[in-house]
């Protein structure tokens, strides 16, 4: 299967799909790269009931953004049906795929691992993960990485993927399966993205009791790595 990438006089074109939960909850510092690198990017809302228009195999790349249900309540949220199936025509036609949070966890449970609620209760903040392996997708990336994280549930590596990241909490954080990527934390969140969240899910960090302003604040010191490294994983993922 040849990528929808293509050169078209010296440019290098690239159609991007995001499948998105919650309007908040989007591409994020993605939007800004693909911006700056010229590539058309598009969402599927489809909690909404939007259906794919056109053929997968004429994106470049898939993203599957982080949400509040489950990767096991598809029957309480029939869309993740639909998002199971498109998971699985990319695996099949070897579409660029990046899983993120709920998305790599719904990756996971494609490929056979299981989904669960995590033992070691939720995980929101920033935190540490360790690269334990030199997979060609992050070769730009650090041994260790303060990454934003906001999850209760976690995955079983699947059969036949490559743990990338782990932490002492959880001990998947990141997988790569041929050209398909999870990543548990969100990579996407910069200092933009992170206000829009403080903002609407105020109460729940109240109640949970974590700063805001450290959030914010650690989101404005991380996010130039951050974004040199999210756009470094993209291109590989594209032109790979």
């Amino acid at each position: 299967m040849v990528s929808s990438a293509f050169i078209l006089k010296g440019v290098f074109s690239v159609k991007v799909l995001a499948i998105r939960h919650v309007e908040i909850e989007d591409l994020g510092m993605m939007e800004d790269i693909f911006r700056e690198k010229n590539w058309s990017f598009e969402y599927l809302d489809t909690p909404k009931g939007e259906k794919l228009e056109r053929p997968l195999e004429e994106y470049s790349l898939v993203v599957l953004l982080g949400g509040y249900m489950g990767a096991y309540e598809e029957e309480k949220y029939p869309f993740l049906k639909y998002e199971f199936q498109l998971i699985e025509e990319a695996l099949k036609k070897e579409i660029p795929f990046l899983g993120i949070c709920l998305g790599s966890q719904m990756l996971a449970k494609v490929l056979g691992a299981s989904v669960y609620r995590g033992k070691n209760g939720e995980e929101i903040g920033w935190f540490f993960v360790k690269k334990v392996s030199d997979d060609r997708f992050f070769g730009e990336f650090p041994d260790r990485l303060l990454v934003f994280q906001w999850h209760g549930d976690t995955f079983d590596l699947p059969r036949g993927a490559t743990r990338v990241f782990t932490s002492e909490k959880y001990e998947n954080q990141g997988f790569v399966y041929e050209k398909a990527v999870g990543l548990q934390f969100h990579i996407e969140v910069g200092a933009r993205t992170m206000k829009r969240w403080i903002e609407a899910y105020k109460s729940e960090l109240e109640e949970k009791k974590i700063d805001p302003g450290v959030l914010l604040e650690t989101a404005e010191r991380e996010e130039k790595v951050l974004k040199g490294l999210l756009r470094s994983l993209l291109e590989r993922m594209v032109e790979n």
